[in-house]
């Protein structure tokens, strides 16, 4: 005997369908007792999002007219070629934690532009900041970390130099990441993007970057090598590096 359809499936659609569609599925898990990828689970199997006003057939008009017809002849099932059946809802739902589940239903949200924008000021933001954790002062600035395990210790001593030529290395690899990131950015945003100015603006730092560090390593025998100053200060206008197509400051 099949197994009686939960009377809550019913109605965890309807209390959806009447908040106009806004309703976050786990509020609506609270309200029933269940859980929310249980609600998740049912919005993806009876296709919420599709025509919420169709009906379901009559069944036993449906088996009638199944009955001696010959519409499956020649199917062999399964789904089409190179369809996206295992990028559906349903496997979220199914497989990825709850916190998870909710951050993705954020980034649905997102334009690809916004996505990319968001990882350009994140690596940005990084390029800066790593300035002053790296920072060398001078060719005596040393670094010293003793470790012991039982008895025994071991010392770790940093030069100024390994940490200049550590520093020089990991910002070439962070300026290479934002520079593709830039790139992408400018080939599929839209040309009226406000944000596009900002990225002129970064373009020039980079560039700026690029060029003291290849000028470090021509000048790598000097004596004393002051650490460049990668990125200048952004004018006021520009201060804030955030912001959506429309000139918003996120």
């Amino acid at each position: 005997m099949s197994r009686r359809r939960n009377p809550d499936r019913d109605k965890a659609k309807s209390i959806w369908l009447e908040s106009g569609k806004q309703e976050p599925l786990k509020d609506i898990a609270a309200e029933l007792g269940v859980s929310a990828s249980t609600v998740r689970k049912w919005k993806s199997t009876d296709h919420w999002d599709e025509n919420a006003k169709r009906s379901a057939p009559i069944q036993t008009e449906r088996y009638d007219s199944l009955y001696e017809n010959h519409n499956a002849v020649g199917n062999h099932g399964g789904a089409p070629p190179h369809n996206h059946n295992a990028v559906t809802h349903g496997l979220f739902a199914k497989w990825l934690p709850d916190e998870t589940s909710d951050i993705l239903q954020i980034v649905e949200q997102q334009s690809p532009a916004d996505i990319i924008w968001q990882n350009i000021t994140l690596q940005y933001t990084a390029i800066i900041r790593a300035q002053q954790i790296m920072f060398v002062q001078d060719q005596s600035d040393m670094s010293n970390e003793v470790s012991s395990i039982g008895n025994v210790e071991s010392y770790d001593v940093q030069y100024a130099w390994d940490k200049q030529a550590a520093f020089m290395a990991a910002q070439s690899r962070a300026m290479g990441t934002l520079g593709n990131l830039i790139k992408q950015f400018v080939a599929i945003a839209d040309e009226n993007d406000i944000r596009r100015k900002r990225i002129t603006l970064m373009e020039a730092q980079v560039d700026k970057a690029k060029a003291e560090v290849a000028q470090l390593k021509r000048d790598s025998d000097r004596d004393n090598l002051p650490l460049p100053t990668f990125v200048d200060d952004v004018p006021v206008e520009d201060e804030e590096i955030g912001g959506d197509a429309d000139g918003n400051d996120s």
